[in-house]
């Protein structure tokens, strides 16, 4: 498929402060949709073209990437050949997860215009895990991965010799078994006001300590509900789902001020059915009853897997502390009709696995793709390097590997993986598996030649570089800490990517957008200097971008001439020149044409464009100027129905080309990058005169905080 070079345009300064801060919308709010910024630009011969280059498979196995971390990347081969490696998600059936597979797949670029091909497909251990996918082949490396229950596989956390995956056991006439519904067809996730998933600790998987207690099963309608409550005894309704107090934005301050309590469950476990009111308010009515926890029931009146939705206000202050539990109907009614059972939950307390799972640890090295020529063994594990893992990172320089284990960072050597992956040394500062960023790590060699590797916000809480010097691995010497304070002090750092002359330079994203972080929108990348990191960086703005954009990821080319392309989700994708060029710094072209923007997003939920359009970017090693593009695509109507599945779509990769850019010449109506500090307050001022930050009151949104495991991270 040639490139299109008839939808391609021109770059050119975009300064569209009407889209960016919602002038244009208003002119559409009763459609509540949001219009694609017009754009006047001059001309330039410097254009962008985009094109398809990979679409997965979608009925009936529901393929997407597995987008998180380090879980793409692209290979050089030999006579001009390249391949795309990368983690690929088969959900199959998606009214049930038990079928869910995941594998490494292979791709071969048959030429720069020309569609990818598969050549190689490797299943996984588990169907959620950590695949790293180094910068050169042929090995990559699976490791089980720290996991909450807000995942769509918690059992893929488990590991050999521990009560996993956390489950729910029950005494019934002095009986004991483990419940299967809850780990295997019946689930709960817990939401805030703004539709996020958090991470609260209430629900099974994420309990601190055991809980036992005895079962109350709602016997009466609750004393002073609402005259609309259904009269079911066992619904425990305070109210119809049409009454403000049966609905999902009831808060536990209502009902206690109402007094609306259900008798007989107070220090126990509070049984009550599925319908008549929201979840959220039977869990709320059992909370303020005394209960120690909630067991809903199903109705049984669909077949497939089941989930249900908690909400709790955060503007009220509420948290998910005590355990809700969510089981079949015919668990369910035997928990009913049994006049004494004893339930208990915790970390101690295992479940019942779902079919064809094994525990696992460790590291697996597969051997995949055509430059594995000559290596016989295709697989070996090593179980015993360590449990799960928060993430792993490859090294684009060296053959290291970099493992955060919570309390610490260890360095393997992978240079031979097939004989042994010894551990070099290790960094001692905690890591989390829940942050903004896919990249942790970035190693680069500073002007005296000595290696030195960039910590990422490792706890994603400071927005804090760590510089070490790793010369020698088996001896890491921190160097200096940056605060990189530059939108916010404490939260939205993004992806911390290499770039320009021998990767010299470091652009800087800032995953928080205008609804999120106010003033300072994400609408700028940062650039520092690698061999004076601590001078303040170069600005890159990106007028570009729409209400509640940002710049998701950058991706830079090898070698001379070399130049980087920026995504921005919604809004498409950018150029930028970080050669020793008349251009350095400046954005030379951009892409904001539909094929990004197709999808239609509601002005009141702006925040969501960060899950449409395009999302990681990898650069060619063979095309030159040539890029491939995640791109994601995003249906608001199955977010209003809790279908997270089929709302957010990651199965198609763009191939994206810079053409007729010629370095040498200053490009027509670009703007030159600003050291950070540098007229800052009047540069804002452009954007603020007309911002209103109550103009999007119900989104809080702009940090990914996706429903979907491969998608990004929980947010509190």
């Amino acid at each position: 498929v040639a490139p299109p070079p008839r939808r391609a345009f021109a770059m050119g300064p975009q300064h569209h402060r009407g889209a960016r801060h919602g002038g244009a919308l208003a002119a559409v709010a009763s459609a509540l949709l949001v219009a694609p910024a017009a754009v006047a630009e001059p001309r330039s011969d410097a254009r962008l073209a985009v094109w398809p280059a990979l679409t997965l498979t979608a009925d009936p196995v529901n393929e997407n990437f597995a987008g998180k971390n380090q879980a793409m990347n692209v290979w050089k081969g030999d006579a001009g050949q390249e391949y795309i490696v990368s983690l690929v998600h088969q959900h199959h059936d998606l009214r049930r997860r038990a079928d869910d597979r995941q594998f490494a797949v292979v791709w071969q670029a048959q030429g720069e215009d020309r569609a990818l091909r598969e050549i190689q497909r490797v299943p996984m251990s588990c169907p959620d895990v950590e695949l790293v996918v180094p910068p050169r082949g042929p090995f990559v490396y699976e490791a089980r991965v720290d996991l909450s229950q807000y995942t769509l596989h918690p059992e893929c956390a488990c590991v050999p010799g521990k009560a996993c995956p956390a489950g729910v056991n029950v005494i019934i006439g002095g009986i004991p078994k483990a419940l299967r519904s809850p780990t295997i067809s019946h689930f709960v996730s817990l939401q805030n006001e703004w539709e996020e998933l958090i991470a609260d600790p209430g629900v099974v998987g994420r309990l601190p300590a055991n809980i036992t207690a005895s079962v109350a099963a709602a016997g009466a309608p609750p004393s002073n509900a609402s005259l609309t409550a259904p009269t079911a005894k066992d619904l425990a309704c305070p109210a119809s789902r049409d009454d403000p107090l049966g609905t999902k934005d009831v808060t536990s301050a209502q009902l206690a001020e109402r007094g609306i309590k259900l008798l007989g469950v107070a220090g126990k476990w509070c049984l009550v059915r599925r319908g008549g009111c929201s979840e959220t308010a039977k869990v709320k009515l059992c909370e303020v009853s005394g209960a120690v926890g909630t067991i809903i029931v199903d109705h049984g009146g669909f077949a497939d897997d089941q989930e249900i939705v908690i909400r709790y206000t955060r503007k009220s202050n509420e948290s998910a502390t005590k355990p809700v539990i969510f089981v079949s109907k015919a668990e369910g009614d035997e928990l009913f009709s049994t006049p004494s059972v004893t339930v208990s939950v915790g970390p101690s307390v295992g479940g019942q696995p779902p079919p064809n799972f094994s525990p696992g640890s460790g590291i697996i090295v597969h051997v995949v793709s055509p430059l594995s020529t000559g290596v016989t063994e295709k697989k070996k594990s090593y179980p015993d390097l360590f449990g799960t893992a928060g993430w792993l990172e490859a090294s684009r320089e060296r053959n290291i590997l970099y493992a955060c284990l919570r309390s610490e960072v260890r360095i393997y050597d992978i240079g031979e993986p097939l004989k042994d992956i010894p551990l070099l040394g290790k960094i001692d500062i905690a890591c989390s598996s829940t942050a903004m960023h896919d990249y942790h790590i970035s190693e680069y060699r500073n002007e005296k030649g000595r290696f030195t590797t960039i910590l990422v916000d490792p706890m994603d809480s400071g927005n804090l570089l760590y510089f070490y010097d790793t010369e020698d691995p088996r001896n890491p010497k921190l160097l200096f800490e940056l605060h990189a304070d530059w939108e916010a002090d404490a939260k939205g750092l993004g992806h911390v990517r290499p770039g320009g002359p021998a990767g010299r330079y470091h652009f800087v994203t800032w995953h928080c957008s205008d609804l999120y972080c106010g003033d300072h929108r994400g609408d700028a990348v940062y650039i520092l200097d690698s061999f004076e990191p601590q001078k303040p960086p170069q600005v890159v703005k990106l007028p570009m971008l729409s209400n509640g954009g940002f710049a998701r990821d950058v991706s830079c080319g090898e070698g001379d001439g070399a130049v980087c392309l920026v995504t921005l989700t919604w809004d498409g994708v950018v150029a930028i020149d970080p050669g020793n060029t008349p251009n350095k710094f400046r954005v030379v072209a951009s892409y904001t044409d539909h094929q990004f923007r197709d999808d239609v997003i509601p002005a009141t939920r702006n925040h969501l464009k960060v899950y449409s359009g395009a999302q990681k970017v990898y650069a060619s090693k063979t095309f030159e100027r040539t890029w491939y593009v995640e791109q994601s695509d995003f249906n608001y109507r199955p977010v209003q129905i809790g279908d997270a599945l089929h709302a957010f779509q990651l199965r198609e990769l763009y191939r994206v080309r810079l053409l007729d850019y010629d370095s040498s010449v200053l490009v027509p109506g670009s703007v030159a990058s600003k050291t950070f500090g540098e007229d800052a307050e009047d540069y804002d001022d452009e954007y603020d005169e007309d911002y209103d930050e109550d103009e999007d009151d119900g989104a809080r949104g702009g940090v990914i905080a996706s429903v979907l495991g491969f998608l990004g991270c929980t947010v509190a």
